[in-house]
């Protein structure tokens, strides 16, 4: 009976004096809001060119977003313009060109594409199209 009495008392004076274990954590919240990316395309034109001769145009695409971010662009791609109407084509390339990956401090970037076509005295006369849809992300 004192053996109970012992552990009766024991276990009345931990409840008594409170044993319990507690814990927290806290978790920091932070968001940084950016302006979106858009981009421009300004358009390559070739005006009016001879059959048999070579002829060269620019275009160009201009970013706008947040000052210093890094960004990636992808092109579609294009290897010959259709003439409106037909099926027929005219071969176009593409100079190398570098497409940056960071907006400067101003929030901008360009690049310009230069484009070759070369009509040969065979190339049916016509009006020949094409287009390049680029798609720019942040990193």
């Amino acid at each position: 009976m004192k053996k109970l009495l012992i552990l009766l008392s024991l276990t009345t004076a931990m409840t008594a004096f409170g044993v319990t274990s507690t814990d927290q954590a806290t978790m920091n919240i932070k968001a940084t809001v950016i302006k979106p990316l858009t981009i421009i395309a300004k358009n390559m034109e070739f005006g009016t060119v001879i059959q048999g001769t070579k002829a060269t145009a620019t275009g160009q695409y201009t970013i706008d977003g947040e000052p210093g971010e890094k960004f990636e662009v992808t092109l579609s791609n294009l290897s010959s313009l259709k003439r409106n109407g037909s099926e027929d084509t005219l071969d176009i390339s593409f100079n190398n060109f570098v497409i940056p990956h960071n907006l400067d401090n101003a929030g901008k970037a360009s690049f310009d594409m230069v484009g070759t076509i070369n009509p040969t005295t065979e190339t049916v006369t016509g009006i020949y199209t094409g287009s390049i849809t680029a798609r720019v992300q942040y990193q």
